[in-house]
């Protein structure tokens, strides 16, 4: 099935600089220019204090935010320079990425935060499974995955000895770019070949292909589970490719049900997606980090928007207990956000032919004041709505139909608003 929605095809936001509905506060700011940033995860330590793990150019920057609006760096892990740079943490350890030549694993001992931290490189235990470099990191299950790099497959070792990762196995397999990991199922980006791979990992020795899902712009670069499991939610790394919303609770029968394009610049993709109780938190390119309600995934509504500056938003993380966001901007630094997570105003409907009564598809549904945009399918329905309540007007437009142009429609926060709609022939 093919989908034509275009949400976020409007600039009518193109000058706002800060937050779209006051749902996105900037508490904290951290530059470090001329270093560049890429990825960020979260910590907090045994006293509770809370860190980002930023990775920048030049290695691993461990920065104390529990004063989101006085954000510290305490400790700096050096690497050999390089614009990518991802970490993520397992049981009181970091575990570091790199593109640069010859940089493996660096491993960061943080159980002794806020007084030290020790470190050391891992490249593997021997020659043969020699870990030079890597694209991505994943730590789930006990277990540390290493995805691109030179083992152009998936790495899975074993963290039973946090600080000697044991190699399990390393998949033969095109390249994966990233992965996202729950319990025995493993979700493999697979930028090249435009789609995502599903894996059945309960043998850490030799998983096992389930299913494969090309994504709408074919350039697949993550990917983040709804916490029920029932739905996936993707990026494509091109200009203009939107993020992506997946039924796969049917392996046979993965089914995309929306996409999404940033408000502001909607050219300017979702870079990674991160899921946070039914909603969607996108760093993004053209300096954007965004909110989009996910709590019906069929019907995806940005609700906050924020500009960080022009240069990509590599990264963010919304899982520190405090609530706040953590957001890497590769020229601007490191941010520190609070964000109210409110639900959306959802509004759907069909439209008809008013002397047949037969449903019309490829209706444009626009909601006015808004990004918001739809196409009736086959059966004539509709899904839209916008990212705060109020009274909007809707229009409709077709090729050979008078345009109508409803005014007054009361859109409710968390409620769905129905309407039926009848367009006459010229």
């Amino acid at each position: 099935m093919r989908f034509s929605r275009r949400k976020g095809l409007l600039l009518f936001f193109a000058l706002l600089s800060g937050t779209l509905w006051g749902q996105l506060e900037q508490l904290g700011h951290l530059p470090y220019a001329p270093a560049t940033l890429a990825g960020c995860w979260h910590y907090v330590d045994s006293l509770g204090r809370e860190y980002a793990l930023v990775g920048t150019s030049l290695g691993l920057s461990i920065v104390d935010v529990t004063e989101p609006t006085k954000p510290v760096e305490r400790f700096f892990v050096p690497g050999p320079p390089n614009t990518w740079r991802e970490v993520k943490t397992w049981n009181g350890f970091a575990y570091v990425g790199s593109e640069a030549a010859n940089s493996g694993i660096t491993i960061v001992d943080l159980r002794y935060l806020p007084d030290t931290v020790y470190w050391r490189v891992w490249f593997g235990p021997n020659a043969d499974t020699l870990i030079r470099r890597s694209h991505t990191v994943a730590c789930a299950e006990g277990h540390l995955f290493i995805f691109g790099g030179n083992q152009q497959g998936i790495v899975i070792c074993d963290l039973s000895d946090p600080w000697n990762p044991a190699i399990k196995s390393i998949t033969n397999y095109p390249y994966v770019h990233d992965g996202y990991i729950r319990n025995d199922t493993l979700w493999a980006s697979e930028i090249y070949l435009g789609r995502f791979s599903v894996f059945d990992i309960s043998d850490k020795k030799k998983p096992k292909l389930l299913a494969v899902q090309p994504t709408p712009g074919a350039f697949n670069h993550n990917s983040w589970l709804s916490n029920s499991g029932q739905y996936l939610f993707t990026t494509d790394e091109r200009w203009h490719a939107p993020l992506a919303s997946f039924d796969v609770s049917d392996l046979n029968n993965i089914r995309l049900l929306d996409i999404y394009y940033p408000s502001v610049r909607p050219t300017q993709e979702v870079h990674n997606v991160r899921v946070f109780n039914d909603f969607l938190i996108n760093p993004s390119y053209g300096g954007q980090l965004t909110l989009v309600d996910a709590h019906r995934p069929d019907n995806l509504i940005e609700v906050a928007h924020i500009l960080l500056g022009n240069s990509l938003v590599w990264d963010a993380s919304p899982y520190l207990p405090s609530g706040n966001i953590i957001a890497t901007a590769r020229n601007e630094g490191l941010f520190i956000l609070r964000p109210t997570y409110q639900r959306a105003a959802y509004l759907e409907g069909r439209v008809i032919d008013a002397n047949t009564g037969q449903p019309l598809s490829r209706v444009k549904v626009l909601v006015e004041g808004t990004a918001n945009t739809d196409v009736t399918r086959p059966d004539g329905t509709f899904k839209t709505g916008a990212g705060s309540p109020g009274s909007y007007v809707i229009n409709f437009g077709k090729i050979g139909y008078k345009s109508k142009r409803l005014t007054n429609i009361e859109l409710k926060r968390g409620e769905t608003t129905w309407i039926e709609v009848a367009l006459e022939r010229f």
